[in-house]
């Protein structure tokens, strides 16, 4: 009776295992920003925004965008530079990555306005069709980490 137990005891998770690893799926989704429209619009923008929302073709062509996968940064700091290499070594891709403050004069406007980006939030995950699909402090290491792996799952997904 004992030796029963023992090998229902090992084979159980065994097979659980086997089994979850054949017919089941790890698959993950990132969400879209603003799909309904753009809720608390800051004060300073008097734009009428689109249901839904994406960011325009002409900012992004301003902005220097190459089509794909973009990180759009509010904070181009020394600070960030290790994350951004570890990026491009993870995901095995060069991720196209514009600071806004470096390409435009309208800088401010296009954090608030476009991008919506507030403290502490300062990078913006943009994917090929133009909506905003995070937003990130890369600054600490958990927010890096959870940008790759959301970075990761999207050019898998695309």
């Amino acid at each position: 009776m004992k030796k029963i137990i023992l090998i229902l005891g090992l084979l159980l998770p065994i097979g659980v295992f086997v089994f979850l690893g054949l017919f089941g799926k790890n698959e993950f989704s990132i969400p879209v920003y603003y799909e309904n429209g753009v809720d608390n619009i800051p004060s300073l923008c008097t734009r009428n925004y689109k249901s839904p929302y994406v960011l325009s073709d002409s900012l992004l062509k301003a902005l220097g965008w190459k089509g794909g996968a973009v990180l759009l940064m509010g904070n181009s700091s020394h600070a960030a530079q290790p994350w951004l290499a570890r990026l491009k070594k993870e995901t095995g891709t060069d991720v196209q990555v514009i600071s806004p403050a470096t390409v435009s004069e309208n800088h401010i406007e296009i954090y608030a306005c476009d991008l919506f980006l507030e403290e502490p939030w300062t990078t913006v995950l943009v994917d090929d069709q133009r909506r905003i699909r995070g937003y990130y402090a890369p600054e600490t290491r958990e927010e890096a980490d959870r940008l790759i792996v959301e970075l990761k799952i999207m050019l898998k997904q695309y």
